[in-house]
């Protein structure tokens, strides 16, 4: 599978693309004078914490999918300057999500690694390297198992209750993104269908895998989410800060 060092040198070849183009309707009204990305989150925007957590573990080139309010990142981003690193912001205004990456696309050399402006999660990218290297896929997308806000209560053939599970993980993976692409895997891209057609695209050709993801995860759709991560996640933050390379 190759040795750490080994990782360390492709995670530093690797180009992540942080789709950040979104409106975020749920999100008001928070994104009625901010992009998503930027709605803050422990005294930072969304993308802050997703730079620092990329970069910490060895990204050095950062290429930015902005469309709603871009400004707000473009000046951001010239205002906090990632040490020995590259970002470059690529505007693609009300598009779709495969446009934004076909526009992206054109700024990366070999691989990349596509993900979500809205979420983080201290994925181990030395794991995720290793295990694309040796599935041999054009893509892995990193999954997580589907949580529940709701208790699950047991009960066997007579209907006698036997077990009550509070907000247990379902039997089912969920797209967290952090997609690790060859650069072939943009061939199939279609800018006129979505982002979940263009992985089904992969997926029927044999050519992509999952990568399963059992730490720390966190997507901020909603208002409510925002206020539940911000009073209740600080073990999530800490964890997220100790991941190294």
């Amino acid at each position: 599978m190759g040795s750490s060092k080994d990782s360390k040198i492709l995670i530093t070849e690797t180009t992540a693309i942080l789709l950040c183009g979104g409106r975020g309707e749920r999100l008001r009204p928070f994104t009625d004078s901010l992009p998503k990305a930027m709605v803050p989150l422990r005294g930072e925007p969304l993308l802050a914490h997703l730079l620092k957590f990329l970069s910490a573990a060895g990204i050095k080139r950062f290429v930015i999918c902005v469309g709603y309010k871009a400004a707000v990142i473009e000046e951001f981003v010239q205002a906090h300057r990632l040490p020995d690193c590259e970002v470059i912001c690529v505007n693609s205004g009300d598009a779709t999500m495969t446009r934004r990456l076909k526009d992206a696309r054109v700024h990366v050399t070999g691989r990349a690694i596509v993900c979500y402006g809205d979420t983080l999660a201290n994925v181990d990218l030395r794991a995720l390297h290793k295990e694309h290297q040796t599935n041999g896929a054009l893509a892995t997308l990193t999954v997580y198992p589907m949580p529940t806000s709701f208790g699950v209560v047991g009960f066997d053939g007579n209907k006698r209750i036997n077990s009550f599970t509070e907000k247990p993980h379902l039997p089912y993976w969920i797209n967290i993104g952090f997609l690790l692409c060859e650069s072939e895997a943009f061939n199939y891209l279609n800018p006129n269908l979505g982002f979940p057609e263009f992985l089904s695209s992969l997926a029927a050709q044999d050519k992509l895998c999952a990568y399963q993801h059992n730490g720390k995860h966190l997507t901020i759709n909603t208002e409510k989410e925002r206020d539940d991560a911000e009073s209740g996640m600080i073990e999530f933050f800490t964890v997220m800060d100790e991941q190294t390379i």
